[in-house]
């Protein structure tokens, strides 16, 4: 994965301003430029109904020269002057208004504060740069990562879908980068579906079952990591419901950033349904970095 320009979306209600702090180890890794944008709203006129549009346009101005002040702050504390440009934006809609700078801008990678809630019918920025954004998008915890978590890359080895098999060699080929660049080891995660209750009533034998997943998807892992070198011990098929099983061997093995894609489910039907991304999202207590076809 080659990452050059990077769009970090500030969050001023990240004290610790950790898309900013990724960032730099990014640049520091890449050699990566950075573009640094934060945005502001008010309804200014539930403020005051009397407000003429002159007086709502002073005090927009005066509000977006104070995000200037505070983002020009926050790129000097990461000392970023240098490999930095940055904006800030009036916009409430922020999906929309990234959605539409990508396109006439080229990013290899986008880097949020990432926000772990979603109420049924409300869709916040994050799960809309999931489903809808073709720019791979890395959330981030709250954190720093530690120098002894891993890198973990989730696929899907069952699908039958051309795009979708692609997919799996593009989240492979990012997991590797990164674990190369943070000098990290990696391990790859796939959750074999079983269904609970011919689990339950003895028709499927689990273990039988994951053993010949392995058997018939270690040959095939093994061709898509080319030359790089990874123990068996690193590969880890497990049956279950993937929402579950990711953050659990993510858990387990200390991963700082799990890796995974999302196949951008619109509507009322992914208000209502989510995907398996979404799903881990909410459980994982780390970095995750979704990419779509």
């Amino acid at each position: 994965m080659e990452i050059k320009n990077i769009l970090v979306i500030a969050d001023q209600q990240d004290k610790k301003q950790s898309a900013l702090a990724h960032a730099k180890s990014l640049v520091e890794r890449y050699e990566a430029k950075l573009h640094v944008v934060a945005f502001h709203h008010e309804s200014l006129a539930r403020l005051n109904a009397d407000l003429s549009d002159t007086e709502q346009l002073d005090i927009q101005d005066k509000i977006l020269a104070s995000g200037h002040t505070w983002l020009n702050e926050q790129i000097a504390t990461f000392s970023l002057q240098s490999q930095s440009s940055s904006e800030v934006v009036w916009e409430k809609d922020i999906f929309s208004w990234v959605i539409k700078h990508c396109a006439s801008h080229s990013y290899d990678l986008i880097i949020k504060t990432g926000h772990r809630s979603e109420e049924s019918f409300y869709v916040p920025t994050d799960w809309h740069l999931m489903r809808n954004n073709l720019v791979p998008t890395l959330l981030v915890a709250e954190k720093k990562w530690r120098k002894k978590q891993s890198i973990m890359v989730s696929l899907d080895l069952g699908t039958r879908v051309k795009s979708k098999q692609a997919l799996n060699q593009k989240l492979l080929d990012a997991g590797i980068s990164f674990a190369n660049s943070a000098d990290m080891p990696l391990h790859i995660c796939y959750s074999l579906p079983i269904s609970p209750v011919l689990k339950d009533l003895g028709i499927i034998d689990t273990k039988a079952a994951v053993k010949d997943a392995k058997a018939k998807y270690l040959p095939a892992i093994q061709k898509m990591l080319g030359d790089y070198a990874l123990p068996k011990q690193n590969i880890h098929i497990k049956a279950g419901d993937a929402a579950k099983v990711i953050p659990s061997i993510a858990s387990k093995h200390a991963a700082g950033l799990v890796i995974m894609g999302s196949i951008g489910r619109k509507g009322l039907k992914a208000k209502l349904m989510g995907n398996t991304a979404e799903s881990v999202l909410a459980l994982l207590k780390t970095d995750i970095l979704v990419m779509q076809p």
